[in-house]
């Protein structure tokens, strides 16, 4: 199972972050967000994760400068497009940027087989997340059941998870390959250590004290 941390804000989480056992490490670029940052302050935090952990930064709707100005400006490897990014975007960022992986987001609505055909060709990953207007970061989870529908295709749950609830999840015995967690992490807007450690025990076991 994959883990990805994201909505990181500081030197000090970041680095606790990374001493555990989790595959990659998300930054918000997304001005509405609360968890937003710069892309100067991305570059410093981007800089303090070791190279066996993705970097990725989260952005809704961006245009190809914007983008542009995060690759050559952080050592960013991973575009998670959580808006309503068309085929011929995302063409566009791989035919410029080959070496850089792409994620897509995606509510969890009645239209999320339809969604998930239309980009699998283009995309290595989906997150799959609750509805919401502001383009997650809610904490609100979902009908997890929807997602027994999807079968052979790669993506993450996100969506209020936390470790009270993930043992939930992986009883419905869905095809996801991890999770991706933001305030299930979190203690009053902050990462918590605990929650950390805890989501990656739930997870991983204690692999990250090999």
């Amino acid at each position: 199972m994959k883990l990805k941390f994201c909505g990181f804000t500081s030197i000090k989480d970041v680095t606790a972050a990374s001493q555990l056992s989790i595959d990659a490490i998300g930054f918000i670029h997304y001005e509405k967000s609360k968890r937003h940052q710069t892309i100067t302050q991305i570059k410093k935090l981007a800089s303090a994760v070791p190279e066996h952990i993705d970097t990725v930064c989260v952005m809704v709707n961006p245009d190809l400068t914007t983008i542009e100005h995060v690759l050559s400006n952080t050592p960013i490897n991973t575009i998670q497009l959580h808006g309503t990014e068309s085929i011929d975007f995302i063409q566009e960022i791989k035919k410029k940027y080959s070496s850089i992986k792409i994620t897509k987001a995606l509510a969890a609505d009645e239209n999320i087989i339809q969604n998930i055909n239309k980009y699998k060709r283009f995309v290595e990953l989906f997150i799959i997340d609750t509805p919401s207007v502001s383009y997650g970061g809610t904490g609100q989870t979902y009908d997890w059941t929807i997602l027994k529908h999807i079968k052979d295709i790669p993506y993450l749950i996100a969506g209020g998870i936390n470790s009270e609830n993930i043992q939930t999840v992986n009883q419905l015995k869905l095809s996801h390959q991890g999770f991706d967690l933001a305030s299930g992490i979190e203690v009053d807007g902050r990462k918590d250590i605990e929650k950390m450690t805890a989501i990656v025990n739930i997870v991983k076991g204690d692999r990250e004290n090999e």
